[in-house]
């Protein structure tokens, strides 16, 4: 399932997306123990954030207003530590690769989120996917880790290098391991970076091996970072002087159902015709850029209609259109990559024309019910369908005044996550060809804390050994801890969700995925996990022990 390292991508996004494109620099301020102080009048500095609260219209006040110009810096709102704003950039790449057969090349597009861990120094997640050549639902994601220098004022040196996991579309990326370096130059136009870079794209244990020049655009953004266990702050107390230069703008994130009817002319990649409907399940994020227009990133995956391995993730534009307090028309159109699951979709691009009615039936919750068309142009498959999607809406905070104001005692919150980079092994994992085999597999896992012991997870891996490459899967769940001794405590999963590819017999994708381990806490910022579980399709033969290995990161971010 070739959607799975989207949906932890776009679960990124959630955090650290904002609407600008400057680069921001803050210093942390520092707070002293117990005693009384004068404040003084704070001083006009840029801001380019973004933060996230409940989307509710009402105001929250602290019940205590401070007077005169002194505070108490004891108390909950002096002691808290301001977030730590971080520099952050989304990167578009495009390249074409040789490929093994000959004259035969393939366009990949990258998408990647990176944080700026210091002024040299990046790292993040990426994915590539085909657009051009004829192995559309060729997908990868994985990290990247790179460097850079500014050798002029707008002229930037940039170096780094990929690892990551997946294949599909019939390449011959062997186990599915990628490496992909890269050099090149930046030239900085300050509301981007575009670039053209020297890479290799390397399948180690496959055929695919070439060099490419890359073009890229980087797009640079600020969002904050809060403390795991931060909480309280106003609108006031967190922009200060800026504050009249903030516009808050809605955003959503979708869980979304939905069921394609191909049309007639519609093929498999071996010529049979696509005759019965497909399920698909996926996710999808939307930015308001002011009241009506919408920026949005989805992708969806089968899970029936007997093509295990088909994806999509697509990004695009959509304006919001109110007919009542509550209903609302979403016209989008998006443009992307789609594929696998023996879907003649071409060389991978497809297009999207998207009509939604939303219905918001409270402050922070909406159902959209949607449908369209999708078409593969230079392939064999095109599309109606209807959906179902359910939103969680949200507010984000930028410097502009294309949202609206925000009042400056407007309480926020601070929301916990955890994001878990995580390693995996299948033993026995059953192949279509009725043989079995252990395979190894890269993914990540985003983790939305409902309290202390219980929490909501969004997870993707792909394989990368063990015969499989081509092989992904994406899952939903829900997870639970116990209390903690000695820095130990247990965990224990359960999900469901889709797999497919790389010749594993997942049946019609649809899978369970139990789990239990035991983590231990390094500090308060990262934790080590190590369990065991099955992975069990539901119609197919896959049902191997699961052992893994992850590194936890705890953070906050505000809603």
């Amino acid at each position: 399932m070739k959607f799975a390292f989207y949906f932890f991508i776009i679960a990124q996004i959630l955090n650290f997306l904002g609407v600008s494109a400057e680069k921001v620099k803050n210093d942390p301020s520092e707070f002293n123990s117990i005693k009384w102080e004068k404040i003084k009048e704070k001083k006009d500095k840029p801001l380019n954030k973004i933060i996230w609260k409940s989307y509710k219209e009402e105001d929250n006040y602290f019940k205590i207003e401070n007077k005169d110009g002194f505070q108490f810096e004891g108390d909950k709102t002096s002691s808290m530590d301001f977030p730590d704003w971080r520099d952050r950039m989304l990167r578009f790449t495009f390249e074409e690769i040789d490929m093994p057969d000959e004259d035969e090349f393939m366009g990949l597009y990258g998408i990647g989120v990176y944080d700026q861990f210091n002024p040299w120094l990046y790292g993040g997640i990426t994915t590539y996917g085909a657009a051009s050549g004829r192995r559309g639902g060729f997908f990868t994601g994985g990290y990247t880790l790179g460097v850079e220098s500014q050798l002029f004022p707008k002229l930037i040196f940039d170096a780094g290098g990929y690892v990551g996991a997946g294949g599909g579309g019939a390449a011959a990326q062997g186990g599915g391991l990628m490496i992909r370096p890269h050099v090149g130059f930046k030239y900085d136009f300050s509301w981007s970076e575009l670039g053209l870079n020297y890479t290799y794209v390397d399948f180690p244990n496959g055929d695919i091996s070439s060099d490419a020049f890359a073009l890229s655009i980087d797009i640079p953004f600020s969002s904050p970072t809060f403390n795991f266990d931060d909480d309280g702050l106003t609108a006031s107390d967190y922009f200060g002087a800026d504050l009249n230069n903030v516009s808050r703008h809605r955003s959503h994130v979708a869980a979304r159902v939905r069921t394609y009817s191909p049309a007639s002319d519609s093929i498999t990649t071996s010529g049979t015709s696509l005759d019965d409907s497909l399920g698909l399940v996926g996710v999808e994020y939307s930015y308001f850029l002011d009241e009506n227009w919408f920026t949005t990133f989805e992708t969806s995956g089968a899970v029936s209609g007997g093509v295990g391995g088909y994806a999509e993730l697509l990004a695009g534009l959509g304006y919001r259109r109110p007919l009542t307090n509550r209903l609302a028309l979403l016209p989008a159109l998006t443009l992307g990559g789609a594929g696998g699951g023996a879907v003649e979709t071409g060389g991978g691009f497809v297009a999207r024309a998207n009509l939604g009615l939303e219905y918001q039936f409270s402050t922070n919750y909406s159902l959209i019910m949607d449908g369209g068309y999708l078409t593969a142009p230079d392939g064999k498959f095109d599309t109606t369908y209807v959906g179902l999607n359910f939103a969680y809406l949200m507010d984000t905070f930028a410097k502009d005044q294309r949202g609206i104001p925000i009042n400056k005692r407007e309480y926020i919150e601070t929301t916990k996550w955890r994001f878990r980079p995580a390693h995996q092994w299948y033993f026995d994992a059953n192949r279509t060809t009725g043989s079995s085999r252990d395979m190894q597999l890269l993914g990540g896992k985003i983790d939305w804390m409902a309290n202390d012991w219980l929490y909501l997870t969004g997870q993707g891996l792909s394989a990368y050994a063990g015969g499989a490459g081509g092989y992904s899967e994406g899952h939903w769940g829900v997870g639970v801890l116990s209390p903690s001794w000695n820095n130990l405590q247990l965990y224990g999963e359960m999900l469901i969700g889709a797999g497919g590819g790389g010749g594993v017999d997942s049946g019609s994708a649809f899978l369970y995925k139990p789990s239990l381990g035991l983590e231990y806490k390094l500090n308060k910022d990262f934790s080590f996990q190590t369990g065991i579980g099955k992975v069990i399709s539901k119609n197919g033969s896959l049902d191997s022990n699961t052992l893994e290995a992850s590194l936890v990161w705890r953070f906050g971010t505000s809603r």
